[in-house]
């Protein structure tokens, strides 16, 4: 089992610390949260510089996140969004980054009619990611009432039909949501392009908030079954740590990755 993390699981903190904060907890790949790069180039570093931070540590850029507003966007907004989301795919190819998430969104009225758009879109991305090198991939999100389970992202890959475009797990929108085991005999053969790995607080589903993602072991989630049927489908790529947890940030990016490698041993390939 491949693990990576990624680097918005240690909260607010320089870059450099945060690679070099995973690299001396054992994790020998990293998931770029964007934003942060962004606000390390702004500070008057180079790609150059980052690449450096990242090869000085042992650790390789597998994946990042994310790009968004590209589904359901027209006019104006969807020039920016692919604007945007052309900047950050030539950042990840610059630094050898594989795949990069796309956020979900799309018509809120969910309409049948509007699929065969949204899949049309979805093979638009696709052929912009491949002029990269890159692989999309589309997360669905819970509650959202377009792309909201791991089916409806199933199909929408499936109807977009680009190599360049598979799903993005997250573990956490599966089990807030409405997804089902059985939706992964939904998957074709593109299938899951990576997966965010995470637990969460035992609490009803419907009140469950970003927030409430807690460290492998620490929650109430069918992780250990929700692994078995992603390896199952034919996925054997990286499973990265993503959390938005408040008493994890606290602690300091070197004790919660320290913590988040220890809880990560745990898993189950």
């Amino acid at each position: 089992m491949r693990l990576c993390i990624n680097q918005v699981t240690l909260g607010e903190c320089d870059f450099q610390e945060a690679v070099a904060a995973c690299s001396q907890a054992g994790f020998c790949a990293i998931e770029l949260w964007l934003p942060h790069v962004e606000g390390y180039l702004a500070a008057g570093h180079s790609i150059a510089d980052a690449r450096t931070v990242l090869g000085d540590h042992g650790t390789v850029a597998v994946g990042a996140c994310f790009v968004s507003g590209l589904l359901g966007s027209e006019g104006d907004a969807k020039r920016e969004a692919f604007d945007v989301a052309k900047a950050r795919f030539e950042l990840c190819c610059e630094l050898g980054v594989g795949t990069i998430a796309c956020v979900g969104d799309g018509p809120w009225d969910g309409e049948p009619d509007t699929y065969a758009h949204v899949a049309e879109r979805a093979r638009e991305i696709g052929d912009l990611a491949a002029s990269f090198g890159l692989m999309v991939g589309i997360e669905f999100i819970a509650g959202f009432p377009f792309l909201g389970t791991l089916a409806t992202a199933a199909r929408l890959i499936a109807e977009a039909d680009h190599p360049h475009v598979g799903v993005l797990l997250d573990a956490y929108h599966f089990h807030a949501g409405r997804s089902t085991m059985a939706d992964f005999d939904t998957l074709n053969s593109t299938g899951i392009a990576f997966v965010h790995v995470n637990d969460a607080a035992d609490k009803p589903r419907d009140a469950l908030r970003d927030g409430d993602r807690v460290l492998p072991g620490a929650g109430a989630m069918p992780l250990s079954e929700l692994i078995a049927r992603t390896a199952a489908s034919g996925y054997d790529g990286y499973y990265s740590l993503e959390l938005f947890n408040e008493q994890l940030w606290a602690l300091g990016p070197a004790e919660a990755a320290r913590q988040a490698y220890q809880a990560c041993q745990t898993l189950e390939p």
